[in-house]
């Protein structure tokens, strides 16, 4: 919105606020305009209108949060997951290490924020506390148009990893190129029984080249694997590093708030 559009906006704050036998104050109209300033007047109106006419959120007056949440063209369409779903996504992966978890950047700081909670062994209030995080991350995302961005957390289990990956291509959250470069490629052991097959004393001199060939990559894969492996070790240990700063990060904000609380409590 611009300039030009408040007073179209005071009106439909207006004409909402009377939906429910309310007037709103210069003040309020002045706060919800800065709160959507980034977005068109039209979809601010389309937004008002799905909350009025939403058979349970409807029959009370908006928060900033309910018009934000509908925002969006329609529900899922920016590629964000309920917050229900997205919830199942992320426990499946954080209670078995051996899960390869393919989350948004929504759902990475609602696990930072659940994370505290998680580890005082408190399920339901983990799961509380991710859905508000997630919600209003979404909402965020959602005012700036900026559509569901899914990243990999690999797991340890490569039958597991290939499934997960497989499932989020189908679900067109990752492209197949992602995949491929994420998948493992064969192993040395599968190299050296295909050469066996191909070798003999009656082998064909064609077959026995493509044999040695095999033979030749198993060797490279082997003395390549070590290497990956201190790679693929590295990069968990940077992740999971990056998330335990998260943690550490809400857990500061957390204490920092109590610890306002406590003084205005005083």
């Amino acid at each position: 919105m611009n300039a030009t559009d408040k007073t179209a906006f005071a009106a439909l704050i207006v004409k909402t606020w009377r939906f429910y036998g309310k007037r709103p104050a210069a003040e309020d109209i002045a706060a919800w305009f800065d709160l959507l300033a980034d977005c068109p007047l039209a979809a601010i109106a389309t937004a008002f209108k799905r909350h009025l006419t939403d058979p349970s959120a409807g029959q009370y007056l908006p928060k900033p949060a309910d018009i934000i949440r509908h925002l969006s063209t329609a529900p899922g369409e920016d590629g964000h997951p309920g917050a229900d779903e997205a919830w199942g996504l992320l426990v499946r992966l954080i209670q078995d290490e051996r899960e390869t978890g393919v989350l948004t950047d929504e759902m990475r700081a609602g696990w930072a924020a659940c994370g505290p909670v998680l580890d005082l062994g408190d399920a339901v209030g983990a799961r509380r506390t991710f859905i508000e995080a997630y919600t209003r991350a979404v909402a965020e995302a959602r005012v700036r148009r900026t559509p569901a961005r899914w990243t990999v957390t690999l797991g340890t289990c490569p039958q597991l990893r290939a499934q997960r990956l497989t499932e989020a291509v189908q679900a067109r959250r990752l492209s197949r190129d992602q995949v491929t470069a994420l998948l493992p490629g064969p192993a040395p052991a599968s190299l050296d029984q295909v050469a066996g097959l191909l070798e003999g004393p009656d082998a064909p001199r064609q077959d026995a080249a493509t044999a040695q060939r095999l033979r030749a990559l198993a060797a490279l894969l082997r003395g390549g694997s070590a290497e990956a492996e201190a790679h693929r070790a590295a990069e968990r240990q940077a992740q999971q590093e990056r998330e335990a700063e998260q943690k550490r990060a809400v857990q500061r904000l957390l204490d920092q708030r109590a610890t306002a609380q406590g003084r205005d409590a005083a």
